[in-house]
């Protein structure tokens, strides 16, 4: 069943450090057999995405249209089409990552919180999220602490190589079963149904979102559906 089940990696890509990290945990769990929604690779890069609303949007526009489309994608698509979400804990906390697990959670997805860090700013090492906030960590459905002391390339890639080892493990031992429908708490939560709305609005149908093509009609999506997405996130003032 494992070649069924999806993984959403929730986790900071916004240095080198973590997305080569990133990118090792999921090759590995690919070869594994898992499929992945991985943003670092999945998802928009910005440049592109700006280019497509550019022209089409005021100028002081086009940042908070970006913001918003690559959100509906990683919430309202990624998540809901995954089957386990990944929340990497390192320090610093990742704001996006707090909330996709939390998210997550609420529609009925296995939360599996990894932390590899040694830092304990809320607690000590050796307590059971690894001295890291707890509020967090609760939206976990299971919690992996697992330190990577590595001085070696072979060392680092035991060390990795263990790490994926017990994140299958524990899919595995979960029994976990690929979720092929939408449940209707989701569909009929008003807090949760408007993300899947404005995903639907924006990338339903499209087949390729990365083609110059495909970014084309999710631009024009988005004007056409400005208002109502607009509606759909919060009110700036």
């Amino acid at each position: 069943m494992k070649d069924r089940i999806i993984i959403y990696p929730a986790a900071a890509l916004f240095n080198g450090r973590e997305t080569h990290f990133n990118s090792q945990l999921v090759e590995g769990l690919e070869r594994f057999g898992y499929k992945t929604n991985f943003p670092q690779r999945d998802g928009f890069e910005f440049g592109n995405l700006t280019n497509a609303l550019s022209g089409k949007l005021q100028q002081d526009q086009i940042s908070s249209a970006v913001q918003n489309v690559i959100y509906f994608l990683d919430m309202g698509v990624f998540i809901p089409k995954s089957d386990v979400v990944l929340a990497n804990f390192d320090e610093p906390l990742d704001e996006g990552v707090v909330v996709e697990s939390s998210y997550a959670k609420l529609m009925g997805k296995f939360v599996i919180g990894l932390r590899t860090d040694i830092r304990s700013p809320y607690g000590a090492p050796n307590d059971n999220f690894g001295g890291m906030h707890f509020f967090p960590a609760y939206q976990s459905h299971e919690f992996i602490s697992h330190y990577m002391p590595s001085k070696t390339p072979e060392e680092r890639e035991s060390q990795m190589g263990f790490f994926i080892q017990r994140i299958h493990q524990l899919i595995q031992d979960t029994e976990i079963s690929p979720q092929k429908v939408i449940p209707n708490y989701v569909k009929n939560n008003p807090n949760l149904y408007p993300v899947l709305e404005g995903a639907k609005l924006l990338f339903d149908g499209i087949k390729d979102i990365h083609s110059e093509k495909g970014l084309e009609k999710i631009a024009l999506r988005y004007i056409k559906n400005k208002k109502r997405l607009e509606e759909i996130g919060p009110k700036s003032k």
